[in-house]
């Protein structure tokens, strides 16, 4: 009798900077019930990869669990995968960081009794250079996509083995994940998926089916704990698979102890179906989309689909100007502390993957993964601290930055992008004041996002990839577009008569070119001079020159600015400090000060901008709409705080910001 061989395996993953609710959530709802009932088959076995920080929150919250996983691998139900030990995606990171990324998890696996050989890939974020990096990390093969296969030319019969691939002379295993099986398992009824895993058998005795997904996907989704624990599919699932004697159950190791891989080839630059949706710019998103769907109904997908590619996913490196700088940061950062033992974990931690992309997960767009980030970044550069100035392409886009340091922050102007600060990281909080996200139009704010294979049915629990999301009419009243990135210290002139709502709605005009323009600079000691000589634009051009000089103190920094109009104007000249405030949700507001007071308790903390004159000042969250796996998240990103100052021929004022 014929039979198909069978991997199952999943991933379990909590990025570092997560609330502990939600580790909690994730532990009741799935880790822990699906753990227990798989001790109750001892026949099934299948294959595990836990990610670094949540092994780490396991360890120090649940001890018993981690006792509960020795015993399994004891048992030899658990074949443990590794990646890198802070969930970076791989194909981001120096090969010197890789190592000691594999390295960690490798290490941890063997504290729990398994020697691991095998990598589950981040976000299947594959690169061919990889495989030099896991052969020297002793890993003997790695999971991806059958997409990743089609995308090199595979057709899908041919994609029921694994494979070798090779660069440079190494070799390394590829198994590829069944994609029907992805949404099959665990949202269709058990039946489903014995069927279609039936329908693979032939003469082969190689032949394998392999599922490895998200482990969240069994609890944690919306409607998942329910039907895969209350309505008892994983017991029907595991009593199905361990009792039917047309499938073989095995693991990864065992595979390849048994059977050779079918042959060599070569994957191109790949992760993920879906993420190649989301990873394009929101206008090619959207066509993308339109594309899928339009090839769905003319019965084309299926046929061409091998032929379908988006983007890949460092282009969110390119979508999110925000998470670029984050990155190139952390590669600065990466070099300094090479050898630093100490320091060298805090960039690892740095580097875990979530905050840096966005798909249906929140990702980019959730503040406090964002504020891990930059915590680990400050605190490892913070070993090799210089007081100073250098000028250097921080975040590789062609133009030179300007980083300013002394013993409690480090300061980031881009003069090419309006003489503005676009991180200002305090060392003695670990906070980058700065990091506030813009609001953008996302593709699936227009359409859904749905470039997603899944078979239509009523039976079982919808994936998060169907459900349907419509945007609620209190957002979109509030939902606004900006059209410039937002820092510190950014230059407006306004009209007289313009609101509040206006302005933060991006309804208004803004008369000048100096928000986004770029100003010339020289260096005088520890102080920056920045000017412009620009214009406001009304029924004529009317030429204005903006002067600001920034120097860092040991308690924030102070900007003494000289504004000038070649001939009288009345407007107000507003200058724009965006703070990374996240816990302390603001509302719209105009009032006149001389001393703001902000207090952001699990955020930013306390600081004060203090101006030289009392001032109107107008302040306003930005808020970003994202989706989720349960639904719309309109998120606080900052808060804005425009200090308006009339003007009509000249201006001199100086603003000072102060942490307490």
């Amino acid at each position: 009798m014929g039979k198909i061989n069978f991997i199952f395996g999943i991933h379990n993953h909590q990025p570092l900077g997560n609330f502990g609710w939600v580790f909690e959530d994730a532990y009741n709802n799935s880790y822990r019930p699906f753990m227990e009932i798989l001790e109750e088959f001892p026949q099934m076995k299948m294959a595990v990869h836990f990610s670094g920080p949540l092994l780490e929150w396991l360890e120090e919250n649940k001890p018993d669990y981690i006792d509960l996983l020795k015993r399994l691998i004891k048992k030899g139900q658990l074949e443990i995968v590794v990646a890198g030990f802070y969930e970076p995606v791989l194909a981001a990171i120096p090969k010197e960081d890789r190592l000691l990324q594999i390295k960690l998890l490798k290490d941890y696996a063997k504290k729990l009794g398994y020697d691991a050989k095998g990598v589950w890939l981040t976000e299947r974020v594959w690169q061919p250079e990889l495989v030099k990096s896991l052969r020297q990390a002793g890993i003997e093969y790695v999971v991806v996509d059958d997409y990743h296969f089609m995308s090199a030319g595979l057709r899908k019969e041919d994609l029921y083995w694994p494979y070798y691939t090779e660069d440079g002379g190494e070799v390394i295993a590829v198994f590829p994940i069944d994609e029907k099986l992805r949404y099959l398992i665990p949202f269709r009824p058990v039946e489903k998926t014995i069927k279609y895993l039936e329908s693979l058998i032939d003469n082969d005795p190689s032949k394998l089916a392999v599922f490895h997904d998200d482990g969240e996907k069994f609890g944690v989704w919306p409607g998942t704990h329910d039907w895969v624990y209350n309505k008892g599919w994983l017991r029907k699932f595991f009593d199905a698979i361990t009792s039917n004697e047309k499938i073989n159950l095995m693991t990864y190791s065992e595979y390849l102890s048994l059977y050779s891989p079918k042959g060599l080839i070569y994957l191109p630059i790949a992760s993920y179906f879906e993420m190649s949706e989301w990873s394009l710019p929101a206008n090619q998103a959207k066509l993308f989309v339109e594309f899928v769907e339009q090839l769905k109904k003319e019965g084309k997908f299926e046929k061409y689909r091998v032929f379908v590619r988006g983007g890949i996913w460092k282009n969110f490196f390119y979508k999110y100007p925000e998470s670029n700088f984050m990155h190139k940061r952390m590669l600065y950062v990466s070099k300094l502390v090479r050898n630093i033992e100490e320091a060298r974990l805090y960039i690892l931690k740095a580097q875990c993957n979530d905050a840096y992309w966005h798909g249906v997960f929140g990702g980019v767009y959730l503040p406090h993964l964002r504020r891990t980030v930059w915590e680990n970044l400050i605190k490892a550069q913070s070993f090799v601290s210089k007081n100073g100035v250098k000028i250097f392409d921080v975040d590789y886009d062609g133009r030179k930055e300007i980083m300013i340091e002394n013993s409690g922050f480090i300061a980031t102007i881009k003069p090419h992008y309006g003489g503005s600060i676009f991180e200002l990281s305090s060392k003695h909080k670990f906070v980058n004041y700065n990091d506030v996200l813009a609001r953008r139009w996302e593709h699936y704010h227009e359409v859904q996002e749905a470039a997603t294979p899944e078979e239509e049915s009523n039976e079982g629990v919808a994936s998060i990839h169907e459900l349907g999301k419509n945007i609620p009419e209190e957002i979109k009243r509030e939902l606004a577009y900006d059209w410039q990135l937002r820092a510190i210290l950014q230059d407006h002139f306004i009209k007289e008569s313009e609101t509040l709502d206006n302005y933060r709605l991006v309804r208004y005009q803004e008369l000048g070119d100096f928000v986004n323009q770029p100003y010339e600079f020289e260096i005088d000691g520890r102080r920056i001079k920045l000017w412009r000589e620009g214009g406001i634009y009304t029924e004529e051009k009317i030429p204005a020159k903006v002067e600001k000089t920034i120097e860092l103190t040991q308690d924030g920094f102070v900007a003494k600015y000289k504004v000038s109009l070649e001939k009288p104007y009345k407007s107000l000249f507003g200058v724009e400090i965006n703070l990374a405030v996240h816990s302390v949700m603001e509302s719209p507001g105009e009032f006149e000060a001389d001393r703001i007071e902000v207090n952001d308790t699990y955020g930013i903390g306390k600081v004060v901008i203090e101006t030289s004159r009392k001032v109107k000042v107008w302040k306003f969250p930005i808020k970003t709409l994202s989706q989720s796996e349960s639904g719309w998240d309109f998120i606080q990103q900052g808060v804005s705080y425009t200090l308006l100052f009339p003007i009509e021929k000249e201006l001199e004022f100086e603003i000072r910001f102060k942490e307490i």
